[in-house]
């Protein structure tokens, strides 16, 4: 995700307030069935849910977790604890990372999995959450909530001196998290330079050896706007959301997770998988293309993720080639497999590797599977170095037949909340910007027209990510003045060059073009 909000600090804060009457979520809802209310049998079956596997559960609570989450998040899946040298060496990391253990309160087939599968996922609105789980379960007894006994999918990570991931081992454990943080107090502490809280001490460190090794493999980190929308207590504000330094550390540790997981799947045959296909080479051709034409010198030895990792965000050349290389990031899906697959299906070109989602239960269906098929082959450490590493385990029956429905499942369901966001941004971009039309803004290319669509702009202030007729500009800072807000369509148009005449007539409409999205980490 974008740091844009530090590259344009005048775009902390948007320009218009929105109160609650102005901004109606409730017609999203409908149109995507959207129901934060579960069936009677759901919500009592997650009432009466008691851990499955209370007497076989090693106890980890005498290790001092902690939770790092958005301000005002409820649904905990995640603690974090890490540690200077291993089991066999004074040098390297331990990575501890506990996962909320929501398989041991729903199982395959009952009335809360069976609605699970229907959601997929959970849908975030500035208004609040639809669940994926009934709320006792996301909420209270499955969440890492502070200072509580929690059950835990305990994963035991070992890096060397250069945080190259060497093994791992996976089991069930009994916790109890310390202290519950947040990303921006986190990051208030460390620009401060105040120490942090022992257990994260090593975070910064930790981390950024981490993305190094990402960009040194090929991984793809996008920096492009992404947008928010804050209630302060009494009006809605357009922004853009800060990805701190501590947010993108942190989903270091999520990472690593996810590449232990895929690596133990494969080695045993079954699991689920999270890929992308590698780009062709004339793709990665022309985004070397786009980047000579923006002015941006490319070395030889540059992969496209250390170029764009080079850059600086304030630079308008930088936002246009961010585009460009979304690109490079087409084709997300998922790869269920009760055999070992191809090498070349199993890749995620986003992160340049095999990688699994495995440490969002509580919040994405596929985690919860995924966490069982690691448990199923043992609590031993797993050599994560071994070329043709293979075990061997006893993956449940329900598990297996469930693997197959998955893939499809996920993929709407993602479509479907990725879409919801989306509207939600729209209308709040059209009712910012209702009594501007006509107007000019400062703005940058995203995405340039290609006859089907016009182009896509990012609007500085208010933050606003929008079509606009024209021929835009790349790499170049803008005005364009603001052609259309339609509040009841959810809609926002610009017109390029500034100057255009105002539109007479209702023009035609064109399709959508997509937002650009942030895809790497998916």
């Amino acid at each position: 995700m974008s740091e844009t909000s530090s590259a344009h600090p005048e775009n902390s804060q948007s320009s218009a307030t929105m109160t609650i009457a102005d901004l109606d979520f409730g017609p999203i809802r409908e149109k995507y069935d959207l129901a934060t209310e579960f069936p009677e049998a759901v919500e009592t079956a997650a009432a009466r849910a008691q851990d499955a596997f209370a007497d076989a559960r090693v106890d980890a609570r005498d290790l001092p977790f902690v939770t790092i989450d958005p301000p005002g998040s409820k649904d905990l899946d995640q603690a974090v604890l890490i540690r200077r040298g291993t089991e066999v060496a004074s040098e390297g990391f331990t990575l501890y990372y506990a996962i909320a253990d929501v398989g041991a309160f729903v199982r395959p087939g009952d009335p809360v999995d069976v609605e699970a599968r229907r959601r997929g996922e959970t849908v975030y609105l500035p208004d609040g959450n639809v669940p994926l789980h009934p709320r006792i379960l996301s909420e209270s007894i499955a969440s890492l909530v502070a200072s509580e006994d929690r059950p835990a999918v305990l994963w035991q990570l070992e890096f060397d001196s250069t945080a190259a991931l060497t093994r791992a081992r996976v089991r069930r454990a009994l916790i109890h998290v310390r202290e519950r943080l947040d990303y921006p107090t986190l990051q208030g502490q460390y620009d401060l330079g105040e120490r942090l809280p022992e257990p994260i001490a090593l975070l910064p460190e930790f981390g950024a050896l981490r993305e190094e090794r990402g960009r040194a493999r090929g991984a793809i980190e996008l920096q492009l706007p992404e947008q928010d929308l804050e209630f302060d207590g009494t009006a809605w504000q357009l922004r853009l959301e800060p990805r701190t330094r501590m947010d993108a550390w942190n989903a270091e540790c999520s990472l690593a997770t996810g590449f232990a997981a895929a690596r133990i799947m494969l080695a045993g045959g079954v699991g689920l998988l999270r890929t992308l296909p590698a780009p062709d080479d004339e793709t990665v051709a022309r985004f070397f293309r786009a980047a000579r034409a923006l002015g941006i010198r490319v070395n030889s030895a540059d992969s496209p993720g250390m170029l764009l990792a080079s850059l600086d965000p304030t630079d308008p050349a930088t936002l246009a080639l961010n585009s460009a290389a979304t690109r490079l990031l087409r084709g997300s899906g998922y790869l269920a497999f009760t055999e070992r697959p191809t090498a070349e299906s199993t890749w995620h070109a986003g992160v340049a590797s095999e990688y699994a989602h495995a440490t969002a239960p509580i919040r994405r269906l596929g985690d919860r599977f995924v966490s069982e098929a690691c448990l199923s082959y043992g609590e031993h450490w797993v050599d994560l170095r071994e070329k043709d590493l293979s075990i061997t385990g006893s993956v449940p029956p329900e598990i297996l037949e469930a693997l197959p429905e998955l893939p499809g499942l996920l993929q709407s369901s993602g479509q479907r909340s990725a879409a919801v966001e989306n509207e939600a941004i729209n209308l709040a971009e059209a009712v910012a910007l209702r009594d501007s039309v006509n107007e000019v803004f400062d703005a940058g290319l995203l995405r340039g027209g290609d006859g089907d669509h016009h182009a896509e702009i990012f609007v500085y202030q208010p933050p606003v990510i929008a079509q606009c007729r024209g021929d835009v500009p790349h790499g170049k800072r803008i005005r364009v003045r603001l052609v259309e807000a339609n509040v009841a369509e959810r809609r926002v148009r610009f017109a390029y060059p500034a100057d255009t005449p105002p539109a007479t007539t209702t023009e035609a409409k064109v399709p959508e073009n997509p937002r650009v999205q942030d895809t790497p980490r998916g």
